[in-house]
């Protein structure tokens, strides 16, 4: 049994060891608020004071037991797995879904994926969320869209059509955020722009894919999309097709822009020998 430590003031600090052990539980909170560390601290020094509570946390914070993300909102990191900044999103935002660029880079969709938390939340009836991009006071960046609630699970078979399994907060499937993507990219109310070329198909579940466009009414830009992709393969920015150059022999010069999408589709043929 570890030997109890006596502070200046003659108290002993055996409780400080015991709430670090709460934190290793597997009850305890991954993501917590501020309420939520009072109440644990105070499970084992029930006469700590709001500013023994605030040392307390500040002193977690310092020994990386906590992660602070924003105000009142800290990542256990003591947990087994340790949190991560994605569990942090849908307490900041009510009902926040990682989607988007953080869940199409993870699985490989994208080839360059930004290093912020992508997420949507829902438009409610009677209440527009907060969205846009957000630093918190800890320096991470969120950036938050806006959907209607027909894109977000509402029963438990919607859970497992559209949310990925095994994960500590809700993480949409890569064939979800491609839809979610794709009705922002059709909003006339958000700055989402359209999905990049350089993207890879093979990596989603098709079916499903095409099952949840039609429910969504997305079908047709789905086909656009695809059809778009597989015709202009890995190119960056669209382009008119160039007019052929010819040399002094009569012999026809590929342009610069032909040359590079030859390259690019070759790239994007060999990304997905690989991955099949």
């Amino acid at each position: 049994m570890r030997e109890a430590i006596i502070d200046p003031n003659g108290v002993s600090t055996e409780w400080r060891y015991l709430l670090l052990g709460a934190l290793e539980a597997p009850s305890a909170p991954r993501v917590c608020a501020t309420a939520d560390l009072a109440s644990l601290v105070r499970k084992f020094r029930p006469s700590a004071t709001p500013l023994t509570v605030r040392t307390v946390i500040e002193g977690l914070v310092q020994a990386r037991a906590l992660t602070k993300v924003s105000r009142g909102v800290y990542l256990n990191r003591r947990c087994r797995p340790a949190a991560e900044l994605n569990e942090a999103a849908q307490h900041i935002r009510q009902g926040a879904v990682i989607s988007l660029e953080t869940v199409l880079g993870e699985c490989g969709f994208l080839n360059n994926p930004p290093v912020i938390v992508t997420a949507v939340v829902p438009q409610l009836r009677n209440y527009v969320p907060n969205v846009g991009q957000l630093k918190t006071s800890g320096g991470q960046v969120f950036r938050f869209n806006a959907l209607p609630e027909r894109f977000f699970p509402s029963t438990s078979e919607d859970r497992t059509l559209m949310l990925q399994s095994g994960r500590f907060c809700p993480v949409a499937k890569p064939e979800v955020a491609v839809l979610h993507w794709l009705r922002l990219a059709l909003s006339p109310r958000s700055r989402m722009l359209r999905l990049p070329q350089d993207v890879d198909f093979s990596v989603l579940d098709i079916e499903l894919l095409r099952q949840l466009a039609w429910r969504w009414d997305l079908a047709r830009p789905l086909d656009e999309l695809m059809k778009h992709v597989e015709v202009t393969g890995d190119i960056q920015e669209p382009s008119p097709p160039p007019s052929p150059k010819t040399h002094s022999d009569g012999a026809e010069m590929k342009s610069p822009n032909r040359k590079r999408s030859s390259e690019a589709k070759r790239r994007l043929l060999a990304r997905r020998a690989l991955s099949s």
